[in-house]
C-alpha cells in the first residue's frame, strides 16, 4: 500500500444512498430538474456516502494520478499553442482535452459495466455495435470462468461502519471451490498487463464486509484500448485485510472532518 496519501476534498459528483441501498445520487432542485446531491442533503435524509466518494475524497492513488499526469502531457504535446495565445488560455485547452478524455473513458466504461450486467440477467442480451468486440470478449471468459452468478450489481450498506456502494458480481468461478466477490474495470492497458491500484482492493475489502460469508475477492480487467481476453488478479487475503484496514480509517477520517457519522448501528 504505497500508493496514497491522505487528502482533504468534496467529490461533485458523490453518490449516495438511503439505509435501504435506494440509491440517492442527485436530488430535485428548488428551481426544477436535478441536482447533485450535497452533504446538506444527506444529513436532512440520513444518506450513507459511497465506497468510492469516501475513498477518493479522503486519498490520493499516485498511480492513478500519474495516469491523469500522462494524459495531460499527451494532450500538450497534441496540442501545440496557437499564435498569440496566452498561457493560461493554452492550459485550460489542454486541460479540456485531457478531461474530455477522462470522460470519454468513463463513459465507456459505464457502457460495458451496463452492458455486462444486463447479460447476467439475461444471457441472450447483444449490445450496441460498437461494444461487440468488447462484449464478445467478455461473453468468451465468461462462459469459460463463471459457473453460476449469485448476485449483479447488488446495492449494499454497512449500518455499523457508515457507508455504501453497489458490487459488481458475486459468482460461483470455475477455478475455486467459494463463491467469489468480482469487481469490473475497464482500463487502457499499455503493455502487457494492466495496472492493479491499491484503490481497488479498498473498494473490494469495503463491500466484502458487507458480505456475511466474507468471500474471496478479484478484480477483472478489460482492456478499453483494444478487445481481448479479460485479466484476472484475485487479490490475497492479507491484500484483502489491508485493504480493509485502510479504507475503514480513511471512513473514519471522511466523517470526522465533515462531522457526519451515519448508521452507527451496532
Amino acid at each position: 500500500m504505497n500508493d496514497l496519501v491522505l487528502k482533504v476534498a468534496s467529490s461533485k459528483e458523490a453518490h449516495w444512498y438511503h439505509m435501504d441501498g435506494t440509491p440517492q445520487h442527485t436530488i430535485e432542485s428548488a428551481k426544477g430538474g436535478q441536482r447533485n446531491t450535497t452533504l446538506r442533503d444527506a444529513r436532512k435524509y440520513g444518506l450513507f456516502p459511497s465506497v468510492t466518494g469516501i475513498d477518493k475524497d479522503v486519498l490520493t492513488n499516485f498511480g492513478v494520478s500519474k495516469w491523469y499526469n500522462g494524459v495531460l502531457l499527451e494532450a500538450a504535446f497534441t496540442l501545440p499553442a496557437k499564435p498569440s495565445e496566452l498561457y493560461d488560455e493554452f492550459c485550460e485547452r489542454v486541460k479540456l482535452d485531457a478531461d474530455q478524455f477522462g470522460a470519454d473513458a468513463r463513459k465507456f466504461g459505464s457502457k460495458i459495466h451496463a452492458a455486462v450486467d444486463t447479460f447476467h440477467q439475461s444471457r441472450d442480451f447483444q449490445p450496441e455495435e460498437e461494444l461487440m468486440p468488447w462484449f464478445s470478449k467478455y461473453k468468451e471468459w465468461f462462459e469459460a470462468s463463471i459457473e453460476e452468478v449469485f448476485s449483479s450489481e447488488k446495492r449494499v450498506v454497512n449500518r455499523r461502519v457508515g457507508y455504501a456502494g453497489t458490487m459488481d458480481m458475486v459468482a460461483k468461478h470455475i477455478n475455486y471451490d467459494e463463491p467469489i466477490l468480482i469487481d469490473f474495470k475497464t482500463q487502457n492497458v499499455r503493455g502487457k498487463n494492466p495496472n492493479f491500484y491499491d484503490s481497488w482492493i479498498r473498494q473490494l475489502a469495503a463491500y466484502r464486509e458487507c458480505v456475511e460469508s466474507r468471500p474471496m475477492v478479484m478484480s477483472v480487467v478489460i482492456n478499453s484500448k483494444e478487445p481481448m481476453d479479460p485479466f484476472e488478479k484475485l487479490w490475497t487475503e492479507q491484500e484483502t485485510k489491508t485493504g480493509w484496514d485502510v479504507f475503514r480509517r480513511a471512513c473514519e477520517i471522511w466523517q470526522l472532518q465533515r462531522g457526519y457519522f451515519p448508521g452507527g448501528e451496532e
